[in-house]
């Protein structure tokens, strides 16, 4: 199953790229992907089960994670062999997600409301990225997969930015379990990379 995240470059192979080329590609970028996957579950159960949670720790929490997500994608906004206008949609979006994580850090944070609204926006941009990726990944085994999570994606962050006054408690659930299922299946998807490449070479 390939699987396209902010931590391995969107690959397109066109008509008349050889599948295993591609594959191939994607399989050296499988250890990223890997971290990716760890560090999105190590978020995501951390917000769930962190007792006495408070805005401080979770802006702590998901401002880490955009931060390293839009590190990743804004990275392979450089090294990605896609066209030229999704590079640019990907550079942006890694930016607008660093940026995010950064203002998470800055102690300006004095509502839940305002951290939902970072967390959304960065959400919806990840989606958006993670969902063109799938959809430009013709002819590659589980593409679906990531049209699935792009798409999931933008629901949360949808979810969270329409919430009226959204409490700590709904964001903090939100969060975590979103993270913990993308990190789930990033971990999967990484494996199945390695495997593949494995079977390839062979």
């Amino acid at each position: 199953m390939a699987f396209v995240t902010p931590a391995s470059p969107n690959i397109d192979p066109g008509d008349d790229r050889d599948i295993r080329d591609v594959v191939a590609a994607l399989g050296r970028h499988w250890g990223a992907v890997l971290g990716f996957g760890i560090i999105s579950l190590l978020v995501g159960v951390a917000i769930m089960v962190w007792p006495n949670v408070t805005v401080a720790v979770v802006a702590l929490l998901l401002g880490s994670w955009l931060l390293i997500s839009g590190i990743f994608t804004l990275v392979g906004s450089f090294t990605s062999e896609g066209e030229g206008g999704y590079r640019v949609l990907m550079g942006i979006g890694g930016g607008i997600s660093i940026i995010l994580g950064v203002l998470c850090f800055r102690g300006i944070l004095q509502a839940v409301e305002i951290l939902a609204l970072f967390v959304g926006i960065g959400w919806l941009m990840q989606g958006i990225f993670t969902t063109v990726a799938g959809v430009q990944a013709k002819g590659l085994p589980g593409r679906g997969w990531s049209i699935f999570l792009g798409l999931l994606s933008i629901v949360a962050g949808v979810v969270v930015l329409v919430w009226p006054a959204p409490s700590l408690t709904v964001l903090a659930w939100v969060s975590g379990i979103w993270l913990a299922l993308l990190g789930v299946v990033t971990i999967i998807a990484a494996l199945r990379i390695r495997s593949l490449t494995r079977d390839l070479a062979g």
